[in-house]
């Protein structure tokens, strides 16, 4: 239980330090900020190989989700550290820190596909609308939002799959 909240508080933490990074353009001190806590998650936890796989395949995932965003002009990343059509590596770096959640504190949604469909067409705008609040994108539209909500709506229980049969293969 003590470790899911400290899962919990990381996430938290690289959060916000990528998405004020961005917002103060400040993203290479960000994603070095960050490292130090994927080193940490990865010191705190087992099985290190199957976390790194959970991790990689997110973080492909948000590279090209996240990169349709922005090449079918649904979001403008304010600080994209290297030059567009690509996602900003700071932004895979988020997608790659949610996934590190999925085995811990966001384990309670594992078996829960249809909590997981809501809690991805919820929490991934509201992420995103967090991020324009504090500076790090825009949101060029309303279909910007629907567009979120549907892919995180679809991703969100998708990662969790993986999780689970990465965790039966382990």
């Amino acid at each position: 239980m003590i470790f899911k909240i400290i899962n919990f508080v990381l996430f938290q933490a690289a959060w916000f330090i990528c998405v004020l990074g961005a917002s103060y353009n400040q993203t290479y001190l960000a994603l070095t900020l960050s490292m130090v806590i994927l080193l940490v998650h990865f010191a705190l936890i087992k099985n290190r190989i199957l976390e790194l796989k959970l991790i990689v395949i997110a973080g492909l995932i948000g590279l090209l989700f996240d990169g349709a965003l922005l090449n079918f002009d649904l979001i403008i990343y304010n600080d994209p550290g290297l030059p567009y059509p690509l996602t900003p590596i700071w932004i895979v770096m988020l997608w790659m820190f949610f996934a590190m959640t999925l085995n811990h504190s966001l384990a309670w949604l594992s078996q829960k596909i249809y909590i997981s469909i809501l809690f991805g067409a919820l929490g991934g705008p509201l992420a995103y609308i967090a991020g324009e609040k504090l500076g790090a994108i825009t949101l060029l539209s309303t279909n910007s939002i629907i567009i979120l909500s549907i892919g995180w709506a679809f991703i969100t229980p998708i990662l969790l799959i993986i999780a689970n049969k990465l965790n039966r293969d382990a």
